[in-house]
């Protein structure tokens, strides 16, 4: 029994090294003058080399991480209202102080990560509630 043990802990620490090893891909910026929704083929291979996808806020075009690539602590901050916490996370350095200036409205701050969900294929719309049973719960 002990073997075993020591032979998953082996496995566990070889697979975090060859994990921790894995360099991430460079970051390319993705601009596109035409907006148009991606396939979930293009919107997983933009989430996988770390691009961005451009999107209008107040009409300038802004670089953002695809939807599908927004970190769990980013939907927090967005969920809790931490807008500027959230933009931080998801736009690109470059593109923050742009979005400083622009001071956009809760409207056009809606449309924003609306547009950002289309154009990434993605949709983030609300958890439906928990599903009834297809059963019938009582026997006759």
């Amino acid at each position: 029994m002990a073997a075993n043990a020591r032979t998953a802990t082996a496995r566990t620490r070889t697979a975090r090294t060859a994990r921790a090893s894995v360099k991430p891909a460079p970051v390319e910026d993705f601009t596109d003058d035409e907006v148009e929704p991606l396939s979930d083929a293009e919107a997983q291979e933009l989430e996988a080399t770390g691009r961005h996808i451009s999107v209008s806020l107040c009409g300038e075009p802004v670089r953002v991480v695809p939807a599908g690539a927004w970190r769990s602590s980013a939907q927090r901050k967005l969920r809790v209202g931490d807008l500027d916490g959230f933009m931080t996370s998801v736009l690109h350095e470059d593109d923050y102080e742009l979005y400083e200036e622009l001071d956009p409205t809760q409207e056009e701050f809606v449309q924003f990560v609306a547009d950002a969900q289309e154009i990434s294929g993605e949709s983030r719309g609300k958890p439906r509630g928990p599903q009834g049973s297809s059963r019938r719960t009582r026997r006759r």
